[in-house]
């Protein structure tokens, strides 16, 4: 018999905290943060395919694609180089038009959020944690605001799993119209995105997406 594993989905608000449990065929637990702000001070805190894409090549100086990388993505593996493309392909997938009205642009690689998802993860991976909240209590917005943006709104998923592949089919296999995670990847106000992945023991990946629409 397959073995069912429990995953664990959080969203939390300023207003309320609502926790979530699921049945995933899998080992996976994944997380949601979103958070929005009307003012600089003001923080509201809201919350399967199995082929990997292949390595795009490098963008001209001139050129904005989700289809190559651009120049100034930095230090980032081909694992997050992959995620960066399923998060943006499953952006401009029409089957996903009814959530996004087809206003979901793709994601523009932000080397700021990129360092601030990696650094979470590996903390994550290196102290055997898995939490939005970092070890010294900071929340995703707070880490996000560190890097120097100003943001008007900024989101966080996590996930700790075998592949970026699994991690993001865990993501959208969520309900539609719903403050989760495949809300925070398709929500069409985003503009930025950065990712991290770490490796922890027995080879699991601690993977953390920075979503942000800046100022």
């Amino acid at each position: 018999m397959k073995r069912i594993a429990q995953s664990k989905l959080g969203v939390c608000s300023r207003a309320a905290v609502l926790i979530a449990t699921v049945l995933l065929g899998g080992a996976v637990l994944t997380a949601s943060h979103t958070e929005k702000s009307s003012s600089s001070d003001a923080l509201l805190a809201t919350n399967n395919s199995t082929n990997a894409a292949p390595t795009p090549a490098r963008c001209a100086a001139s050129v904005e694609s989700s289809a190559c990388i651009p120049q100034s993505i930095g230090e980032a593996e081909e694992s997050e180089i992959l995620m960066w493309q399923l998060i943006n392909r499953d952006r401009l997938d029409a089957a996903c038009q009814e959530e996004t009205k087809g206003h979901a642009r793709p994601l523009q690689w932000d080397a700021r959020l990129a360092a601030v998802a990696r650094a979470h993860s590996e903390e994550m991976a290196r102290n055997h944690f898995f939490a939005h909240t970092g070890l010294d209590g900071s929340e995703p917005s707070m880490r996000v605001s560190r890097a120097g943006i100003r943001w008007q709104a900024t989101g966080e998923n996590i996930a700790k799993v075998d592949t970026v592949v699994g991690a993001e089919a865990a993501f959208m296999n969520e309900p539609k119209f719903q403050p989760n995670h495949r809300g925070n990847i398709l929500n069409p106000d985003y503009t930025h995105v950065g990712v991290g992945v770490a490796r922890g023991a027995k080879g699991m990946l601690y993977i953390t997406q920075e979503f942000a629409e800046y100022r």
